[in-house]
């Protein structure tokens, strides 16, 4: 066990002897390539939490967004099931073409999410409104719109495009 442990410092103070941080002259620039953006990975698991007694057998997780203007919530709740990505990309992108003409004319820059083998297990999740953030208490209300549940495996892959407005 002492061994692991001198391993593991040994190993982090020899990182910083190694490490060289130097400026780049621009020639030097130009001969490197990459890529720009952002790349995570994730598995995430949403299990029921049984002393939630509002759901048979437990409620999941509660998501809740508050539009602009509005006293009510719109909210995804009971959230359950395994949600995993292997790369979700972030980056700035210019669209100048394509979309059947329309990106030309457009002609500015949009953020673009990119979900990559993205995956959902054995998931549930209802669509609502209410009039609280959070469930239970006194005077809570929800409506119930839509249940989505699946019992399997769903595989996603593509790209969501968020764009400024004036």
């Amino acid at each position: 066990m002492r061994s692991t442990y001198l391993g593991l410092a040994l190993l982090f103070m020899a990182g910083p002897v190694l490490a060289e941080l130097r400026p780049l002259a621009e020639d030097e620039l130009q001969g490197i390539s990459g890529q720009a953006g952002l790349s995570i990975s994730a598995s995430l698991n949403f299990a029921a939490n049984p002393a939630q007694t509002r759901c048979p057998g437990g409620c999941g997780t509660r998501v809740a967004i508050q539009p602009a203007n509005s006293s009510g919530f719109i909210v995804l709740d009971n959230i359950q099931g395994t949600f995993g990505f292997e790369g979700l990309s972030f980056d700035i992108v210019t669209i100048d073409s394509g979309y059947g003409g329309e990106g030309a004319a457009f002609n500015a820059s949009a953020m673009r999410l990119g979900l990559t083998d993205a995956s959902f297990n054995n998931a549930r999740v209802t669509l609502a409104g209410s009039n609280s953030a959070t469930s239970g208490g006194v005077g809570f209300q929800q409506t119930d719109l839509l249940t989505y549940q699946i019992n399997g495996d769903v595989r996603i892959n593509g790209s969501l495009y968020l764009f400024a407005t004036p």
